[in-house]
C-alpha cells in the first residue's frame, strides 16, 4: 500500500491501527506499521514542509502543547520499554517509576506524576503514547519504534513537529524567517517560558539537524526576552 502526505497528516491510519492495538491486539501487523513509517521517512521534509505551510494547523496553541521535559531518552527510546506485551494501561505515576529505575522519586507522588505527565505526553506529540480512558499506552507507532533505524526514528519525530500546533507554527516560520520562539508562548508566564523554552529548543533542534542532512536551508531561532 502507498501512504501519502494527507494519511500521515489525517493520522487516520495510526488512528484506526491504535484501535486495532488496543481492542483487537491479535489483528495488530508489526509488519504493515513499521512499513507505514518507513515509507513515510522516504518522502524529503521539505515535502512535508510545504503541506504543513498549504494546509496550517487550525488549532489553537494550548499550553499542554508547549513542551516541558527533562530528556529525550525518556520521552522516546526509554518510555518504549516502559510496557511489557500486553500493553496495559499505566498511570503517570507507573510510567515515572519505570523511567526511574534509582527511585529518585519513591515516596514523593507529586513529583512522580509531574514526571511521568512531561514525558508521557511530549511521547505523545511524537506519536508514540496514546491515551484511552485515563491510562496511557504505546501507540501502534510507538510499539515498533525500537526496531527502526536512528535515521527513521528522528526523521519521524521531525515530521510529527509539522503536524503538533505548536511546533508546525514555529517550524514554517522558521522556514522563511528568523524566529523568537516566545512569540508564540505568549500564552504562558513569563517563568513558565523561561522553564519551558529549553525544552521546546531540544525537540526543535532534532527538526533542525534533520534539515542539515536533507540539505535543506531554515533560519535561525532564538529565545529573546524583552
Amino acid at each position: 500500500m502507498k501512504y501519502t502526505l494527507d494519511d500521515f497528516f489525517s493520522r487516520r491510519f495510526e488512528e484506526e491501527s491504535d484501535k486495532i492495538l488496543l481492542d483487537t491486539p491479535h489483528f495488530f501487523s508489526r509488519k504493515v506499521m513499521k512499513e507505514y513509517v518507513e515509507q513515510l521517512a522516504g518522502i524529503g521534509l521539505e515535502e512535508y514542509i510545504v503541506y504543513a505551510e498549504t494546509h496550517p494547523n487550525s488549532k489553537c496553541i494550548t499550553t499542554k502543547d508547549i513542551t516541558q521535559l527533562s530528556s529525550i531518552a525518556d520521552c522516546t527510546i526509554d518510555m518504549c520499554s516502559v510496557w511489557n506485551e500486553d500493553n496495559d494501561g499505566k498511570t503517570l505515576i507507573q510510567i515515572a517509576e519505570a523511567l526511574h529505575g534509582d527511585r529518585k522519586y519513591k515516596d514523593n507522588h507529586v513529583a512522580l506524576t509531574k514526571y511521568g505527565e512531561n514525558q508521557v505526553k511530549t511521547a505523545c506529540q511524537l506519536g508514540l503514547t496514546v491515551l484511552r480512558d485515563n491510562l496511557w499506552h504505546l501507540s501502534s507507532v510507538g510499539t515498533i519504534f525500537p526496531s527502526l533505524t536512528d535515521d527513521v526514528k528522528y526523521k519521524f519525530f521531525s515530521i510529527c513537529m509539522l503536524r503538533d500546533p505548536f511546533y508546525s507554527r514555529v517550524i514554517c516560520n522558521m522556514y522563511r524567517r528568523e524566529t523568537n520562539l516566545l512569540d508564540y508562548m505568549s500564552i504562558l508566564s513569563e517563568s513558565t517560558q523561561r522553564r519551558r523554552a529549553s525544552s521546546c529548543m531540544r525537540l526543535i533542534n532534532i527538526f533542525v539537524q534533520q534539515c542539515k542532512a536533507e540539505s535543506i536551508n531554515i533560519y535561525p531561532i532564538t529565545v529573546k526576552f524583552n
